[in-house]
């Protein structure tokens, strides 16, 4: 609600992503952080005992979460259709009807 040009309370987050604040930079607790926020993510990167899928030999690069790579034909497919179907109605959505 505005009540004279402001606003009467202010906006809360529903769901708050962050883990963890990132500390100001250029003070020990950032360096600290940093150091920490590297070697968790190389970690996860550099670790050989994850299983990797098997890809397409003609595969040339490789972008998307690892939960994509995961999906099975089934799942994907079904995706795809649900994808090609939104795309569809929003097609649909701006035609006018003539009667």
């Amino acid at each position: 609600m505005i009540t004279g040009g402001t606003m009467a309370s202010k906006i809360k987050l529903l769901r708050h992503n962050k883990v963890k604040e990132r500390p100001e930079e250029g003070t020990p607790e950032f360096d600290a952080w940093i150091r920490d926020y590297a070697k968790r993510t190389a970690d996860f990167y550099l670790d050989e005992t994850r299983e990797v899928p098997e890809l397409d030999p003609d595969t040339r690069f490789l972008c998307g979460s690892w939960d994509f790579l995961t999906q099975t034909d089934k799942k994907r497919e079904a995706e795809d259709n649900a994808m090609e179907k939104a795309e569809d109605q929003r097609r649909r959505s701006k035609l006018k009807i003539l009667k």
